[in-house]
């Protein structure tokens, strides 16, 4: 049986017994996965965009600069060591063709977790991020490792990959 929780769009998980996490559909959306691979403890967020600006009656989980440190607080709380977390990111695609950058919300997301992941010292060890096509991700925090599938186009290309 498998036992992977799903988490939605502007929503994260913290897990502490090395049940995958995943989640679904991201397109300029980021999935960000942080871990300690020493305690096993991980979480994901599906960040839906950078910043939280005058919206703050919003979810935290859909902006970068609330979802990451409430999930970050999270992990400590749970035993996980600030100085051995690690991330791995993914999405952020520009699934249309804007000529404002801000508009490029697959751009601006990946930066804003960048930036959020640098402020909190956390090194990103593999990132899956831009291009045109979406994205869906599992994480393994057994292995430490980050499937994706990716949204496919031709009928050479593959659709999954492991970071």
């Amino acid at each position: 049986m498998d036992d992977t929780i799903i988490i939605g769009i502007g929503e994260f998980v913290v897990v502490s017994d090395n049940r995958k996490i995943s989640t679904l559909g991201l397109g300029s959306c980021i999935g960000t996965v942080i871990f300690d691979s020493v305690s096993k403890i991980s979480g994901l967020s599906h960040i839906m965009l950078p910043t939280i600006g005058v919206a703050k009656k919003e979810k935290i989980g859909k902006f970068a600069d609330t979802a990451i440190p409430a999930m970050i607080d999270d992990m400590v709380k749970k035993g996980a060591s600030p100085v051995r977390l690690r991330a791995k990111i993914a999405g952020g695609a520009s699934l249309f063709m804007f000529t404002d950058d801000q508009l490029k919300i697959g751009d601006r997301n990946s930066e804003a977790v960048r930036k959020v992941l640098a402020y909190y010292k956390i090194p990103i060890i593999a990132a899956d991020v831009g291009g045109n096509r979406g994205r869906t991700i599992t994480f393994n925090p057994a292995t430490g490792e980050l499937f994706i599938r990716i949204v496919k186009k031709g009928p050479d290309e593959s659709t999954i990959k492991i970071i």
